[in-house]
């Protein structure tokens, strides 16, 4: 099975730039260093101690934000990744502190992670290296190893519900799990051995029965025929969404046909959301807004080998219309590339990171991407897919908590 990897899962945010309140409000990385700002009349402010900073997550509930330094220039996608030390910095991000000064137990000062992310009820700061996953809870001051991989999980605000990729007997298997009201301990919400509430979700949907008609069982029965992305549990912990291929089968470049769903919490009832058809390319996540009114969806298109866009829509549920975000759109030679991704507070805009370069010169610099000083961070309106600012040169957008 593809397990679609997103390294960015932090949903915070801020009112609209034209309406900002005072308090920071997105943070983001440029220079090797964290900053943070308010609105366009704000000039941004550099988050102190944060010089060689390689990755960054700010806390759903408090903003906390989380960053690791190294050496200026440490690349977390190189072969070898260089010891980086976790910091925190609260609030107003006036100072920084390492954060082996308030873990009590089991803190090791550096680690060579290549992703860092927070858990959904902000309690937990969770770091990946090459050699697993280490945790450390910010309530308890203790660090743990965690059973699952964060990275394939998502939890509500309150705690009380996560989602998870995998099935009951292993989380190597293509599905979802899901825990908290309605499912506890754990209910399998569909697997690639038990697929049938995943087909059933497409039969009874209209719009999706020629889609399910063309599954094969045969094709089904691989686990390397399937795509599902990490599920995403809403703020109010009522909702979950997630995309699937449904076992059509992966081609060239990861190009397969997906179907958006949506899980029901309180019963666990699974819905294919068909008003939203099928797409083509690879499917990389799918963000509900902070008040779960809207979809951020993001994905790939197979051009060539060489060349596999970011693309993204705005999924209005309420409405039941979606909005392709065409400031994505390279320019004909060119690729888009994606750096990071969040929704503002109020759901009324996203922050996207995205370089274009030529897939030509990224093949003769032997470079999967650019470097980072390419990106540019794009804040869109999410409404009429406007974009309202541009950070050149920054990536990993961290929306902060209104």
């Amino acid at each position: 099975m593809k397990m679609v990897l997103n390294l960015f899962l932090v949903l915070g945010g801020l009112l609209p730039f034209q309406h900002a309140a005072s308090a920071p409000a997105l943070a983001y990385l440029k220079g090797s260093e964290v900053w943070v700002t308010t609105n366009a009349a704000t000039p941004p402010r550099r988050v102190p101690g944060s010089r060689g900073a390689a990755l960054l997550a700010a806390s759903p509930t408090s903003g906390t934000l989380a960053f690791l330094t190294g050496p200026k220039g440490a690349d977390v996608n190189a072969a070898a990744v260089p010891p980086l030390t976790p910091r925190l910095s609260k609030s107003p991000y006036t100072a920084s502190f390492p954060l082996s000064s308030v873990i009590r137990t089991g803190a090791n000062a550096v680690q060579r992670a290549r992703w860092l992310t927070w858990e959904g009820d902000g309690r937990t700061l969770i770091a990946g290296t090459d050699l697993g996953t280490v945790g450390w809870n910010l309530v308890s001051h203790q660090a743990f190893v965690p059973n699952q991989t964060p990275l394939y999980q998502t939890t509500s605000r309150d705690g009380e519900v996560t989602a998870t990729l995998g099935s009951i007997q292993s989380a190597e298997d293509p599905g979802v799990l899901l825990y908290g009201p309605g499912a506890r301990p754990g209910t399998e919400v569909f697997s690639r051995k038990l697929p049938q509430n995943l087909m059933t979700a497409l039969r009874r949907d209209p719009l999706l029965k020629t889609f399910a008609a063309q599954l094969d069982p045969r094709t089904q029965a691989h686990d390397h025929n399937w795509v599902v992305t990490p599920p995403q549990v809403t703020r109010s912990g009522r909702q979950v969404y997630f995309a699937a291929n449904a076992g059509w089968g992966v081609g060239s470049g990861g190009s397969t046909t997906f179907a958006v769903f949506q899980v029901q919490v309180a019963d666990v009832t699974l819905r294919a959301l068909g008003w939203l058809g099928t797409y083509a390319g690879s499917a990389l996540n799918v963000l509900p807004s902070p008040d779960g009114q809207s979809l951020l969806l993001l994905q790939t298109t197979h051009i060539s080998n060489a060349e596999t866009p970011t693309v993204a829509y705005i999924a209005d549920l309420k409405a039941r219309s979606r909005l392709r975000l065409n400031a994505l759109t390279p320019a004909p030679g060119r690729t888009t590339l994606l750096g990071g991704a969040c929704w503002l507070a109020d759901g009324r805009q996203v922050a996207l990171s995205v370089a274009q370069p030529k897939p030509g010169e990224l093949i003769r610099a032997n470079r999967d991407t650019p470097p980072t000083s390419d990106f540019t961070l794009l804040v869109i309106d999410a409404h009429t897919g406007q974009v309202m600012r541009r950070i050149p040169g920054a990536t990993q957008p961290a929306c902060l908590p209104g």
